[in-house]
């Protein structure tokens, strides 16, 4: 993108509250990049395709900005990675790039695997994480998530000019739901097939890593687990004894 003429929105979705890490990282990029313009904050809980599509009108409609960056607010987007995704954009080559963003999945395992929300499209048509995705590289993608996706204002009025006039207008016609080949599809990867299907490639930017905040329970497999990586433990035994008696023999040359 032209960083002299062009700008850009970030647009998020929240239930009302975000990771304090995440609004730090954004202020860390307001401070400092001057591309950045305006900014779309949309509350609500639900349905999270209703808020995207509010966030994609409401960017058309009171803003002139080139592109549209939407960031989920359990990420972190450093500076260095945005300076990556802002470099690789072109609205003619590249008009929709991602960063990289891990999904935790459940496996039965004790740890949640971490899966890149970046995908292929299959042979029978069906869409797979692409796991050996080449490093700090741009690369052409079939769908990603919106955890940090950027997208020009071009593409958005192409799905304006396609839309059902009668049900989705100009205000619904961005993100939905479906299921797809016998599997339920979310908004955001649904609407990446929809822009390649309109002719706009999509790259994901693989040196634009943001870590991604997960919870989960811990529990006692967790804590017999955690064996193979330490050889002490935190606040072990025998350390607390050894602090409470310094005249421990085992502690003799």
């Amino acid at each position: 993108m032209n960083q002299d003429t062009e700008k850009i929105t970030i647009g998020i979705c929240s239930p009302g509250y975000v990771s304090t890490m995440f609004m730090t990282s954004i202020l860390d990029l307001a401070r400092s990049q001057k591309v950045l313009n305006q900014f779309i904050t949309l509350e609500g809980s639900g349905v999270i395709s209703r808020l995207r599509n509010q966030v994609a009108a409401t960017f058309l409609e009171k803003t002139t900005d080139d592109w549209l960056l939407m960031i989920d607010t359990d990420e972190k987007l450093s500076i260095e990675g945005f300076k990556k995704l802002i470099e690789a954009a072109d609205k003619d080559e590249r008009p929709i790039v991602s960063g990289v963003v891990f999904g935790g999945w459940q496996t039965g395992q004790i740890y949640l695997e971490p899966v890149p929300c970046i995908f292929k499209l299959g042979e029978s048509g069906g869409l797979f994480a692409f796991h050996d995705y080449p490093e700090d590289s741009v690369v052409e993608v079939d769908a990603a998530g919106t955890g940090c996706l950027m997208v020009h204002r071009s593409v958005l009025e192409a799905f304006v000019k396609n839309a059902d006039p009668l049900h989705q207008g100009d205000k619904w016609c961005f993100f939905q739901d479906m299921p797809l080949h016998q599997e339920w599809v979310g908004e955001d990867l649904l609407f990446c097939l929809r822009a390649k299907g309109l002719g706009f490639p999509i790259h994901a930017v693989t040196g634009c890593i943001l870590p991604h905040e997960r919870r989960y329970w811990l529990s006692s497999e967790h804590h017999a687990d955690f064996n193979r990586f330490v050889k002490k433990r935190h606040m072990g035994m025998e350390q607390d004894l050894r602090r409470s008696n310094p005249q421990d023999k085992s502690d003799e040359c």
